[in-house]
């Protein structure tokens, strides 16, 4: 039997890696000892004989299935791969493209919402102005921040630190319910703020909000 794979080598996809035939295979006649392939590989596939100089595929398993760096870096051409015919062939046996696709959706939610995070910390960070408001009302009923970035879409500010605050999950539901809500506006000049800040006081106050502090 052979060494237990770490778990997360283990599945490729929900498919037993062991089941996958992909790794690479050293030509020891070719080899001529660089170690390039053991030290670039970041899954520990090699291990390296000092006495014979010849790079060892020591957990062929642990090889990324389609990856073929270490091929494509030799300087010699000792490393070999499967044919990828092989991998084809298990993506239509398992349905991986099918499998993937929700995976594929989680990850470009969370591409999406680490990109607008990192965009926000840097305008907070460059931002040496704020001002708070807190507003009261049926808000989440409303496109109240949609209609608010239109109007500030083109000025220098920004709005970050949006709470919005409910006194039961009814209150998450029922678009009926009252609803207090905090936010900041933010610039590098008080200027900025106050070219936008008198649109935004009057675009809540439409919508039949009302603003219960602003510091």
């Amino acid at each position: 039997m052979g060494k237990k794979l770490p778990e997360k080598f283990a599945k490729w996809h929900g498919v037993d890696r062991t089941k996958i035939p992909w790794y690479p295979i050293v030509d020891t006649e070719k080899c001529i000892g660089c170690k390039l392939c053991f030290v670039s590989c970041g899954r520990g596939v090699y291990n390296f004989d000092m006495k014979s100089n010849k790079a060892i595929v020591e957990n062929k398993f642990q090889c990324l299935v389609g990856c073929t760096t270490c091929a494509a870096i030799c300087p010699v051409e000792a490393i070999s791969f499967p044919d990828k015919e092989i991998v084809h062939e298990i993506e239509k046996e398992e349905k991986i493209l099918v499998k993937i696709q929700k995976i594929a959706k989680e990850k470009k939610i969370k591409m999406d919402i680490d990109k607008i995070e990192k965009e926000v910390l840097e305008n907070i960070s460059k931002a040496k102005i704020s001002k708070e408001y807190e507003i009261a009302g049926l808000i989440i009923g409303k496109e109240i921040f949609k209609e608010i970035y239109s109007e500030i879409k083109d000025c220098s500010v920004d709005i970050v630190d949006i709470n919005i605050k409910t006194s039961s999950l009814r209150g998450t539901i029922d678009l009926d319910a009252p609803t207090v809500a905090t936010f900041k506006i933010i610039s590098t000049e008080m200027e900025d703020i106050t070219k936008c800040e008198d649109k935004i006081a009057k675009l809540i106050v439409k919508n039949g909000i009302v603003i219960l502090k602003k510091d």
